[in-house]
């Protein structure tokens, strides 16, 4: 059971549904530096996130990790966090840079960071003929300031991913990300096999309320997904390959900043919170 803090940006926790957990402060500051709290939360088992410790990305943002009392992660504790708690080395790699998509690739540079990433959207033109679309982004980084062992956010709108990991994600009929992130020299460049899981799973984005569905719009995965953030929910599948992660994803309500996801593994568990998680 643990409580986070982002340094520099925001104070915010991770929620898992587990029976014991420390409360923790719920806040998240803007650049203007006011800072918003929402009702404290429960802190996330330490077997499925990051590890105690504070680390620095190569940005500079900082993210902290606490879980010695409750509301550890008070404001007052970011101005000396390195007294505090154990200093976490992030990896240091030489990634690919370049962006490929259906008509080719384009030219390919080489840059460094903490995590080379690699996402790779399929979307399907035509159904009969099973005809795709794709694009590919090879870089050394998604949205660098939330670059850490645990992917807070990213462009593909999924936030909690681990480092060494390759994820499938589906929210869309017609629509696939699938996104990776590892920590070794040039790691971007291997292709990690990832197959859909068979896990029949609920497909749409922009509902109004966590009990809508489409009746005929499904996607197939290793875990089902309700993900709601402010008014916007969306459902959908996710495929994992997470041989090689420190980390893993599990099933259970969490909260990560603004955004809560539910996490299920039985067929069709994602029609409402009522059928599978609570």
């Amino acid at each position: 059971m643990l409580c986070f803090s982002l340094l520099l940006f925001l104070i915010f926790s991770i929620i898992f549904r587990i029976s014991l957990a420390i409360e923790c402060f719920n806040c998240e500051s803007d650049f203007h530096g006011a800072l918003r709290c929402q009702a404290p939360c429960s802190g996330v088992d330490t077997k499925y996130t990051a590890k105690i410790g504070c680390r620095t990305n190569h940005v500079g943002a900082s993210l902290c990790v606490c879980n010695d009392s409750p509301r550890c992660n008070r404001i007052e504790r970011a101005d000396k966090p390195t007294e505090l708690l154990p200093q976490i080395r992030l990896p240091a790699a030489e990634c690919s840079s370049r962006i490929s998509n259906s008509h080719g690739p384009r030219r390919e540079k080489i840059c460094t960071s903490n995590y080379c990433h690699v996402t790779k959207t399929e979307t399907i033109v035509d159904l009969e003929q099973e005809q795709k679309d794709f694009s590919e982004v090879l870089n050394c980084g998604d949205i660098s300031q939330f670059d850490f062992d645990v992917r807070l956010k990213n462009t593909i709108g999924f936030p909690g991913l681990y480092p060494n990991g390759c994820y499938r994600l589906q929210f869309d009929k017609k629509v696939s990300h699938t996104d990776c992130f590892c920590s070794t020299n040039h790691c971007n460049e291997q292709k990690a096999a990832i197959v859909p899981g068979h896990v029949r799973c609920y497909v749409g984005n922009m509902f109004r309320n966590t009990s809508q569905v489409h009746a005929n719009a499904f996607c197939d995965g290793d875990f089902c997904v309700i993900q709601k953030r402010g008014h916007e929910v969306w459902k959908g599948c996710i495929s994992v390959n997470e041989r090689d992660s420190w980390s893993h994803l599990k099933i259970g309500h969490r909260q990560i900043l603004s955004t809560e996801q539910w996490i299920c593994n039985s067929h069709l568990c994602n029609f409402d919170l009522e059928r599978e998680f609570f």
